[in-house]
């Protein structure tokens, strides 16, 4: 049985008396003020915590719902942006496949015009040299004994008179005269100084006269003489008409100009073509090489005599593969593209020299377009 006193204290915590007894048996138990201090300062402790805990239980539930939906959203986002790529990827497929297409048809109409180009300077070159070649291949590949041999027919006259004997030598020589001359057309229109360069194709010049003189029987003095011919076929084949490189850009050209390095006046004895390093150098015609190493600013240079007065030069090579002595061929490599000696990067310097005098390079470039096939 448990029963309360009346309390006694202060009126805010009251002295609390609790009386305990049974049939037996009975006790007190006094509650003094700090204990129930502490008792109410448990309960109050005890709910603020229960309140803490709902509240927090709410804000994770919360956070937790917020947690899910972005995640959601980030799904969605997500499946959206992938649909995208992939809208982009086919878009991406198709431009790469008409890109291809493209591409194709822009090689195949190149191709096609290259090939018409090819087509129309041959037909143009044919046309051109149609006439050359008639009168001089035949002439100078073969001499003059062979042109002889078949002369054009005189007509037929009927008469009583015995027929004079045919000057075949007279017509020879003409044929002859006419080839040099046309050879002599071609080099000057390169804008050469025929005369000076080559003497053995130069004309007579200057005042004629005096009594006439029946010719002896024997070759005039100015016939074209199988000595004469093989001469001119060897200065028409000795001739550089070729370009050392494959693919090249020209960067400088003879003569005049602007020193690179101090940007003085000077004199360019030759021609600057640039290339990828290490590009194969050719030989632009047959010949002999007379040099083959290091030569000041140059760097390393191959020479390469080609007869009739006519060499060649190849500087600043990065290395070189003939040796002094060495015959090569048209179009064979002698070296590399480099950039030794006195040089602002990979190029080849290109000099053509005619009785140790440099001429223009690009004149005899120039000349092949109007050279036969058949006289090189």
């Amino acid at each position: 049985m448990i029963a309360e006193t009346p309390s006694r204290g202060s009126s805010r915590f009251p002295e609390v008396r609790l009386n305990l007894g049974t049939r037996s048996r009975s006790s007190q138990i006094v509650l003094p003020p700090f204990v129930q201090l502490a008792a109410a300062s448990a309960v109050v402790a005890f709910a603020l915590a229960v309140c803490f805990f709902v509240l927090a239980r709410l804000g994770y539930e919360r956070a937790l719902a917020d947690k899910q939906a972005a995640i959601v959203r980030t799904e969605t986002a997500s499946a959206g942006l992938g649909a995208e790529v992939a809208s982009l990827r086919d878009k991406l497929a198709l431009a790469a496949r008409d890109r291809r297409r493209a591409s194709a048809d822009l090689d195949r109409a190149l191709s096609d015009r290259d090939r018409l180009r090819a087509r129309i300077a041959e037909l143009e070159q044919k046309q051109s040299q149609l006439d050359f070649a008639v009168r001089t291949t035949a002439l100078i590949e073969t001499g003059p004994s062979q042109s002889a041999a078949d002369p054009a027919r005189p007509e037929i006259l009927i008469s009583d008179v015995p027929p004079e004997p045919e000057d075949q030598s007279r017509s020879v020589a003409d044929l002859a005269r006419q080839a040099v001359a046309e050879v002599r057309r071609l080099l000057a229109s390169t804008g050469l100084n025929v005369d000076r360069l080559f003497p053995q194709l130069a004309q007579d010049r200057g005042g004629l006269g005096g009594p006439f003189v029946v010719p002896p029987k024997a070759d005039p003095p100015d016939a074209m003489t199988p000595d004469k011919m093989e001469e001119l076929r060897s200065l028409m084949k000795s001739l550089p008409l070729s370009v050392p490189l494959d693919h090249y850009q020209l960067e400088s050209r003879f003569g005049p100009r602007h020193d690179p390095f101090n940007h003085r006046s000077s004199y360019h004895t030759g021609i600057d073509l640039s290339a990828p390093s290490m590009s194969p150098v050719h030989a632009t015609a047959a010949g002999i090489v007379t040099y083959a190493g290091y030569r000041s600013d140059y760097g390393k240079v191959v020479e390469i005599d080609h007869g009739n007065g006519i060499a060649t030069l190849y500087a600043h090579l990065h290395r070189y593969i003939v040796s002094v002595g060495q015959r090569v061929a048209e179009h064979e490599q002698v070296g590399f593209l480099g950039s030794s000696g006195r040089s602002s990067g990979p190029h080849v310097h290109y000099e053509v020299r005619v009785n140790d005098e440099p001429q223009d390079p690009e004149k005899f470039i120039g000349l092949a377009r109007v050279m036969p096939a058949a006289e090189r």
